[in-house]
């Protein structure tokens, strides 16, 4: 099957930027930008951010100020600090490099499971998949399953090479084994699988006909295969009456304001009366995001 996903992404996978890069803490910087925002906006974001902070160290030493300010334009700035905290974690525990194993990797702030997988296989060789929603549905369909723990268990199969058994004394999910077989199977297996959701495993009307794995797969060509029901999707608030929009500018409104200088946070923003911009200061505040003086005044956090 893995032979097979190959042959298919050589001649029809995507050549998208960023896929061959292995540089460990741009490896990290990318999928952490990438947790909630489209990677075509995250590539140039962190080609500036690594050259702003070229290593762990460099934005472990920084103030969340520091960070929030190179954080400019991505949105959810809660990643911004978590990455700060990441890179403190790399210094203190790991010589102010990112760690290489996946347990060290998820015990970074701000780093999950798919986050963990992403990097160890990508940056360092790991016979590991990390299994995004799309992926999970290809390999839903294929084993006729829901279950986590088996989707990722057979995703992480489809990066082992047949010599990747128990009597080679190496874990499979661990650089050496990524580094003595070739490496980066791992990302290369999963870049395939996200390739093979966008283009011919989609949501709706999947393409069974041009799938290479529909030989083994338990909902090809079946009903099984189609979404049975789409639930209706409740109607959301408009974006600019929500607290993440009112924290989002009043982050901006003192990124751009001089350095250090403090700001009064006075008015309504939007919709928002001045009761939910002063407790959304005071949120702001007691998360590390902003300092706040004795006259009420803001600014982004320089400790």
């Amino acid at each position: 099957m893995r032979d097979r996903l190959l042959e298919w992404f050589d001649a029809h996978g995507r050549s998208l930027p960023g896929r061959d890069v292995r540089e460990p803490w741009r490896v990290l910087v990318l999928e952490v930008m990438s947790q909630q925002t489209q990677i075509d906006r995250c590539l140039r974001a962190r080609d500036e951010f690594c050259e702003r902070f070229p290593i762990p160290a460099a934005l472990a030493a920084a103030t969340p100020a520091d960070a929030l300010r190179a954080w400019a334009g991505l949105g959810y700035n809660r990643r911004a600090l978590a990455l700060r905290r990441a890179a403190q974690v790399a210094v203190e525990r790991h010589g102010g490099t990112v760690p290489a194993t996946i347990d060290a990797l998820g015990d970074l702030p701000g780093v999950g499971p798919y986050t963990a997988r992403a990097v160890a296989a990508r940056a360092f060789g790991a016979r590991v998949v990390p299994v995004d929603v799309n992926v999970r549905r290809v390999l839903a369909r294929i084993l006729g399953t829901s279950s986590v723990r088996s989707i990722q268990a057979y995703a992480d199969a489809l990066a082992q090479a047949p010599e990747d058994g128990a009597s080679s004394g190496v874990f499979p999910g661990t650089p050496e084994a990524g580094n003595r077989t070739g490496g980066a199977i791992g990302a290369r297996v999963a870049d395939a699988l996200m390739d093979l959701a966008a283009s011919v495993c989609r949501p709706r009307h999947p393409r069974c006909a041009e799938c290479p794995l529909r030989i083994a797969c338990v909902s090809a060509f079946a009903e099984t295969a189609q979404p049975q029901h789409v639930p209706a999707v409740p109607a959301e608030r408009p974006f600019p009456e929500t607290r993440r929009w009112l924290r989002g500018q009043i982050l901006r409104e003192l990124r751009d304001a001089p350095a250090g200088a403090w700001v009064p946070v006075e008015g309504e923003r939007g919709s928002h009366g001045h009761v939910s911009v002063r407790e959304a200061v005071s949120a702001l505040a007691a998360e590390g995001f902003v300092e706040i003086d004795a006259e009420g005044r803001a600014r982004l956090s320089e400790t």
